[in-house]
């Protein structure tokens, strides 16, 4: 039997992202169209993975599939690591900002922060659930990089932190990357690579 299986996730550059590098590796996506409808599990962790593990868990329960689901977010030096885990909901009364405002937030932030101290680490935990609701594949994946001065001339809808993650050795931004550079050096594809053999190979 072919394997298959669900992203739990509402958001559509997420699933497209995922969806087209589990393809590449020979791995059959089949989106659920009602998932919006489903209870959405609460993202209660304190780290990515925590929060990977209960998206994962959450919706396999409930469709009874492989569930695949991945959380992640932007982890500055300069700000201990924040906002981390709350990296759509950094704005002050911990409000969820659209990307234009996460964008505008971070750059004021960073304000007349030196060069050499905007470094920054763009990551992502990936978890896969079985349909019985147990974790068999977990992995955390992360790119590194520099916080640009200013916002790229990219924005990439539900990716808003790609716009100002600088790749010094490109001198560009995540956002701006090229079809096949995004392939060279994006953190996530050799994820996808090691979980779609994984699922392929996997006799439960």
């Amino acid at each position: 039997m072919r394997k298959r299986l669900i992203i739990g996730s509402l958001n559509p550059a997420k699933i497209n992202e995922w969806a087209d590098f589990f393809r590449e590796f020979g791995l059959e996506v089949e989106q659920e169209s009602n998932l919006e409808n489903l209870p959405k599990p609460d993202e209660t962790g304190v780290t990515f993975i925590e929060n990977a593990r209960l998206k994962a868990v959450g919706y396999a329960k409930l469709l009874h599939k492989y569930v695949f689901a991945d959380d992640g977010g932007y982890e500055i030096d300069a700000l201990d690591g924040l906002p981390g885990v709350k990296s759509r909901r950094i704005l002050p009364g911990d409000k969820e900002g659209t990307d234009q405002e996460l964008i505008d937030y971070v750059l004021e932030k960073m304000r007349g922060i030196s060069y050499e101290k905007r470094t920054v680490k763009l990551t992502s935990a990936a978890a896969l659930s079985d349909p019985h609701g147990e974790i068999i594949f977990e992995e955390i994946c992360s790119s590194p990089g520099i916080i640009a001065e200013k916002q790229g001339p990219i924005l990439i809808s539900g990716y808003p932190f790609r716009s100002i993650h600088l790749l010094p050795e490109l001198g560009k931004t995540y956002a701006e990357l090229t079809e096949e550079e995004y392939k060279k050096y994006s953190h996530k594809r050799p994820v996808a690579k090691r979980l779609a053999k994984f699922l392929l190979e996997y006799k439960g």
